[in-house]
């Protein structure tokens, strides 16, 4: 079946992609609605995706929001550029389409006014609602982007930077802070690109993952 595909600056880089023989997207131009960081002349998305008529901003980045049960999502990973935090691999361009990496403390107030970090039970809800309207499977095969992207939720594999400053599963792993503190540590969930977990980890807060924002 034929496949729309929205592309980042970053070639060869899908942001999502819809299967249109089953899933019947509609088009909005881009002089109707951009992205800052997506240089694309049609945005073709899925009827479940919802648009809000005031997008958060910060810092010239216009973000792309989706409704998913009772909650509204970033749809895309937070690329504020704020002090001390990195691109994955601290290569630039990968910021266009994983945003970027941050430590705890500088998570929890990133996000723009109006949004916030989500804790760990806005994460279980949206687990939860995925898993209950799906088609029977787990929550993680439809939270990120590909054929199964049904919610727009977008999930990327950013992977993150231990504590110590080492790399880790760019590409595989998509590591998501939560407010939510354990002692001298705070939890997060995992995107698997291969598999369909969705699942908790636990992290010392000087490790850098990345975010994304729920509506306050």
């Amino acid at each position: 079946p034929q496949r729309i595909v929205a592309w980042s600056q970053t070639p060869h880089l899908p942001l999502f992609s819809e299967n249109i023989a089953t899933k019947s997207p509609f088009c909005i131009p881009k002089s109707a609605f951009s992205f800052a960081i997506f240089k694309i002349s049609c945005i073709f998305i899925s009827p479940r995706l919802a648009l809000i008529s005031s997008p958060p901003i910060q810092q010239n980045i216009i973000y792309k929001t989706v409704k998913i049960g009772e909650q509204e999502w970033f749809a895309q990973n937070l690329n504020y550029n704020k002090k001390g935090s990195i691109c994955p691999l601290e290569v630039d361009s990968l910021c266009d389409l994983y945003g970027r990496l941050y430590r705890w403390e500088d998570a929890i107030n990133a996000c723009p006014s109006g949004w916030k970090l989500p804790d760990a039970d806005d994460y279980k809800k949206l687990n939860d609602f995925v898993e209950n309207n799906g088609s029977g499977l787990p929550a993680g095969t439809y939270l990120k982007y590909g054929e199964n992207n049904i919610w727009g939720f977008s999930g990327v594999f950013a992977g993150f930077r231990t504590r110590i400053g080492a790399d880790s599963e760019y590409g595989i792993y998509g590591y998501f802070w939560t407010s939510t503190e354990v002692e001298d540590k705070a939890k997060g969930r995992i995107l698997v690109k291969n598999k369909d977990y969705f699942g908790y980890v636990t992290e010392y807060k000087e490790a850098m993952l990345s975010v994304r924002c729920i509506k306050d």
